[in-house]
């Protein structure tokens, strides 16, 4: 009597354990089959506009470039050639390319207006058939510059441009060239309608070819780096250069408004969200002066690196002491509670460069401290160096000022527990605290968050935008990503100047792609991020290490990316010279290149040799 509702129970949970062992072994056969799939090594084939009508020749062109049936092939299989056959031996790897297309470079001058260049977008098509290997078709279009003609065209317009509080901002320079600050806060502007242009005309003369040659197209990075700009592009992301964001122009600012009407329907409940007493929608402004430099209208004009509501405290630090290849951590204390424990291990090109005597640039920590909800007042950092045996040797102390709207006088605010005991630093440790400067005054505004999660919006949307015009080819089917920065895990970045991040999740058809610089490229870090954004597949589209690495190395970086559901694999690689020889540096000093020294990619391409050519030795 009592025993049968037992048996039910036991036979309800054999059905659950039975079912959840069919989920897990499906689950081990997916992850399995998915490690048994190659990744598609796919190079970014440099120096090939000439050839393909989108340049002029600097020297003459080889017969296999001209004519009817001219193309790229023939270069695009040396170089490839030289890297080994299109599949490893072990199966774990296969070598396809990447075709980069500058968007604007596919227009000429035809009388007063610009036309698509039809024999540019035939040697393409011809490209694609003539080499049978996979392709990733990069529709490349962003601020830098690809010396198109009709880029100083465009840029005279201010309705193409990012905009400041002050204006639209100026051209600018990357590496010794021009970086035009197309704008992405609207698609009704004539730099947009010429990127849909250019990829119309490219995909229907892709769809011209042959099915079996249209097929060799396994993805389509749209883009590049479509991300928000900011003065000094070069060397103003860092938290210690004035806070100057895009986009401010006419168009953003009643796009947030119509943000805001969307997000929170009355503006009631936006008053009662801020505090403040808007008459309307109509009256709320991107956030756009420093309370600390400008004089405001009213708080709610505030924007600074911190007004979002989170510090950043990072700097970098290098302890001789530890065993080589060990990573230095680092303990953060707030008014003596431990609110941190950060590894130094970002890399630090700077630090590198000053100090090479240190043997490493991977000295770089960074915490990012939510203060919005402490209590106004200053409020004491401690920043100390783990040392062997637990002890802590202090690297110095902050104060930082947390104000209320009215710019009171914050007073001290007692520690809320001692501070553990900690020692000097000594000789074997080198160090120093970026940031925050000591008696550092931060504000948190509350509709800043708000104008950061539009200006991410319009990431995606504007690459949205083209998604769905690919979605109307024939190229519909094939996966689409992003090209992407990823900016969130650099010591030194202020994301919130790229906004790039919303762009890292899933959206309409769109994959992720994304370029890793640094550590980003080999670092657990990577991972731990990509497990938090709960995305199973992505795609590196440009790996740039900012050193060398030899075989054993490089196979375990791809072999990691690969168990991790890498689909594609991407770095930059340039053909082979004429006699073997280059007669100046690459332009581009990421390349892979035998010739090229700058970032290890000499070192780089030997280690793609021996990953493709001699899998047994370098294990």
């Amino acid at each position: 009597m009592s025993a049968r509702p037992g048996r039910g129970v036991d036979a309800v949970g054999v059905a659950l354990a039975a079912g959840l062992l069919a989920a897990l072994l499906g689950l081990s056969a997916w992850l399995w089959q998915g490690g048994q799939h190659p990744l598609l090594l796919a190079p970014a084939i440099g120096e090939l506009a000439d050839c393909l009508d989108m340049a002029p020749a600097q020297a003459p062109l080889e017969p296999a470039c001209t004519g009817p049936r001219g193309s790229a092939a023939q270069r695009i299989e040396a170089t490839l050639a030289g890297l080994g056959p299109r599949r490893s031996a072990d199966g774990h790897f296969e070598l396809g390319y990447t075709l980069v297309v500058p968007l604007l470079n596919l227009f000429q001058p035809r009388g007063e207006d610009w036309a698509v260049d039809a024999q540019a977008v035939q040697r393409i098509a011809n490209t694609v058939q003539g080499v049978d290997r996979p392709v990733v078709l990069y529709l490349f279009s962003t601020h830098f510059s690809e010396q198109a003609p009709i880029e100083p065209v465009l840029a005279r317009d201010a309705a193409n441009l990012a905009h400041t509080p002050q204006g639209p901002l100026p051209v600018d320079q990357f590496m010794g060239w021009p970086l035009y600050p197309w704008g992405i806060a609207r698609t009704d502007n004539a730099i947009t309608q010429r990127r849909e242009q250019a990829i119309g005309a490219l995909a229907q003369g892709l769809c011209a070819l042959p099915a079996a040659a249209r097929q060799r197209i396994v993805g389509i990075n749209l883009l590049g780096e479509v991300h928000h700009l900011y003065p000094d592009f070069e060397a103003g992301m860092g938290h210690d250069r004035p806070y100057v964001l895009t986009d401010y122009s006419e168009a953003s600012r009643r796009g947030f408004q119509a943000f805001l009407r969307q997000r929170l329907g009355s503006v009631a409940a936006l008053n009662a969200y801020l505090g403040s007493d808007f008459a309307s929608f109509d009256a709320v402004e991107p956030p756009s002066r420093d309370i600390r430099r400008q004089r405001l209208e009213h708080f709610w004009q505030h924007i600074d690196d911190a007004a979002a509501g989170t510090l950043a405290i990072s700097g970098w630090a290098h302890d001789a002491a530890l065993p080589a290849g060990a990573t230095p951590w680092v303990r953060v204390y707030l008014d003596g509670l431990p609110v941190a424990r950060v590894p130094a291990h970002f890399v630090r090109q700077d630090v590198g460069q000053a100090l090479p005597q240190l043997g490493t640039d991977r000295v770089g920590w960074r915490h990012d401290l939510r203060f919005a909800d402490l209590a106004p007042g200053v409020h004491r950092l401690d920043i100390a160096l783990e040392g062997q045996g637990g002890t802590l040797r202090q690297l110095g102390t902050r104060h930082i000022a947390v104000m209320d709207r009215a710019q009171s006088t914050p007073a001290p605010v007692p520690l809320r527990q001692a501070l553990p005991p900690m020692t000097a630093p000594g000789a074997a440790v080198r160090s120093y605290i970026d940031a925050p400067a000591d008696g550092r005054a931060v504000f948190y505004n509350p509709l800043v968050p708000l104008w950061h999660a539009f200006r991410g919006q319009q990431v995606v949307d504007y690459l949205s935008h083209f998604d769905r015009l690919l979605a109307g080819t024939c190229l519909a089917d094939v996966p689409r990503r992003t090209q992407q920065i990823y900016p969130a895990e650099k010591a030194g970045w202020d994301g919130t100047r790229f906004a790039s991040e919303a762009s890292l999740k899933p959206f309409g058809q769109v994959r992720l792609g994304i370029n890793l610089y640094g550590e980003a490229g080999y670092d657990p870090s990577f991972f731990d991020w990509l497990a938090r954004s709960r995305q199973s597949g992505y795609s590196v589209t440009e790996f740039h290490p900012l050193r060398g690495m030899d075989g054993p190395e490089l196979r375990r970086v791809l072999e990691q990316h690969r168990a991790h559901g890498a689909e594609t694999f991407s770095f930059f690689l340039h053909p082979p010279p004429p006699g073997g020889t280059r007669s100046q540096p690459l332009a581009n000093p990421f390349a892979f290149d035998p010739q090229n020294p700058r970032h290890g990619s000499d070192a780089l391409y030997r280690a793609v040799r021996q990953v493709m050519q001699f899998p047994g030795a370098d294990r």
